[in-house]
């Protein structure tokens, strides 16, 4: 999770690091109680069929919804469209206003090898921004990013 000295001591952050702070801070939410995770279909396919962008949507303890995205794609950002399906009263739903969007990728971290003297740059934490909801919003996933969305849906 960190880059060490000859002591020992921390000298970087890891991208894994980052990555586990997302999943463990901002996706789920802290606590010990119930989280639902449900299932997700994607779209974000290239040319042979490989799906790009998927999807991992977690109902958390504090009633606030969360979506995992992960964009594997290494050269292009994909906009997407998140729809939250209630099966039960056959009926689509959207994130309200606000959604919190926090992205980590490699616009925050790119690891460079060289040996003993590997390092990041750049090596900044995830970014963090409000956007607007609504059935009609677009998301952008940046190209080689985890991404969470936040927020509350739209009932």
């Amino acid at each position: 999770m960190f880059m060490v000295d000859k002591d020992y001591q921390i000298q970087q952050r890891t991208s894994q690091f980052y990555a586990a702070q997302l999943l463990t801070q901002e996706w789920a939410q802290p606590k010990d109680a119930d989280h639902k995770l449900y299932t997700a279909t994607s779209d974000v396919k290239d040319s042979a069929g490989h799906t790009l962008v998927t999807a991992y949507p977690l109902l958390r303890p504090d009633g606030q919804w969360s979506v995992m995205l992960v964009n594997k794609d290494h050269d292009h950002a994909h906009e997407v469209r998140v729809v939250f399906h209630d099966a039960e009263r056959r009926k689509d739903l959207a994130f309200a206003k606000p959604v919190t969007m926090i992205t980590f990728g490699k616009a925050q971290y790119q690891w460079h090898a060289d040996r003993k003297k590997g390092h990041a740059d750049p090596d900044n934490p995830p970014v963090t921004s409000r956007l607007p909801g609504g059935e009609t919003a677009v998301y952008t996933v940046p190209a080689a990013s985890l991404t969470i969305l936040r927020g509350i849906l739209d009932h």
